[in-house]
């Protein structure tokens, strides 16, 4: 792909749709746990013994609760709230599984112990989990739609947005960088025109004559890019084009001569229809410049479907949370 920033010629690979957002509140009150207390060893069943001591029920019980009570809670409290607010749909399952082929491939043989090193039970736990956070994840976005961002924003966004195209081309670049040099690559690029003009298949003239080695190999296919991908000269060339049109001289850019092939190209949609994509575009931004508002979105959550602490270790952990956030009665 001829890039702006770039002086060889890169092909961009599709991004993938789908990924999974950062996950949200893996670790909620990190630095809040109060301190674990111990029970008396004699009143309650010993766990686990050794020579210098024994670890009773009520020791790990505490001691669980103080350290990794509150995520746990939490994800459990999340998603019987999310389960009826914000269940899973069609899309996250799809999300979740295509996350799970992209770890197994990662991991190979390795997969079942790389979730048993990181505390998962296997498959199915690791898959609800992803599920969780999709749900957190799609709540959040809709509490920014709503609380964070404004019409106008989103109206800004659907008017500078530019559909995405795809074209092939081919390179014919000057051997150096007389005069003599360009006319002659010039020369080359239009003979090719007139070729592919009278029948000949312009990806077979690709693979053999472009100096685009990426694209080349690939038939001169460059893949989708959109507005402000190429150097000026190529981007006016080719969004001028028709679809299956091929342009009619040579296009001259800081790279060569270029022979372009527009092979598909969107109109725009409505802005009703592109305001869901808008906003989770524009939301992602916004967590990611403050993570705090995806804390306070499910904290807000929670208060709205009657979410109480009863447990007097957890709870003023909780308040110290919600206190951080600023969103604390």
């Amino acid at each position: 792909m001829t890039t702006k920033h770039g002086g060889k010629i890169m092909h961009k690979k599709r991004r993938l749709a789908g990924l999974l957002t950062a996950v949200l509140l893996a670790a909620v009150v990190s630095g809040c746990s109060a301190p674990s207390t111990t029970a008396d060893a004699s009143d309650n069943k010993t766990i686990a013994s050794f020579t210098q001591g024994t670890v009773n029920e009520d020791e790990l019980y505490d001691r669980l609760i103080s350290e990794t009570g509150m995520t746990i809670m939490l994800e459990m409290v999340d998603k019987g709230i999310l389960d009826v607010v914000e269940p899973v749909d069609e899309d996250m399952n799809a999300t979740a599984d295509e996350s799970i082929v992209g770890i197994k491939e990662y991991y190979g043989d390795d997969f079942e112990n790389a979730l048993a090193a990181n505390g998962f039970k296997g498959e199915e736990a690791y898959r609800d989990t992803l599920l969780l956070n999709l749900q957190r994840n799609a709540y959040i976005t809709k509490y920014v739609e709503k609380e964070v961002l404004t019409t106008e924003e989103i109206q800004a966004y659907y008017d500078a947005f530019e559909p995405q195209i795809e074209a092939s081309h081919i390179l014919i670049s000057p051997e150096g960088d007389t005069d003599a040099d360009w006319t002659k690559a010039e020369t080359t690029a239009k003979d090719l025109i007139v070729r592919i003009e009278a029948g000949e298949a312009f990806a077979d003239l690709a693979m053999e004559y472009s100096n685009d080695a990426g694209s080349g190999a690939q038939g001169g296919v460059l893949g989708p890019f959109g507005k402000g991908a190429m150097v000026p000269e190529f981007e006016a060339a080719a969004f001028g084009l028709e679809v299956g049109a091929v342009t009619a001289e040579p296009v001259k850019t800081q790279f060569g001569y270029h022979i372009i092939l527009k092979t598909a190209g969107e109109g725009k949609a409505t802005f009703e229809e592109m305001r869901p994509e808008i906003v989770s575009t524009l939301a992602e931004g916004i967590l990611q410049a403050d993570e705090k508002i995806g804390y306070v979105a499910l904290v807000q959550m929670r208060e709205e479907n009657g979410f109480v602490i009863e447990n007097e270790v957890m709870a003023p952990q909780y308040e110290t949370f919600t206190t951080s956030l600023e969103v604390a009665e």
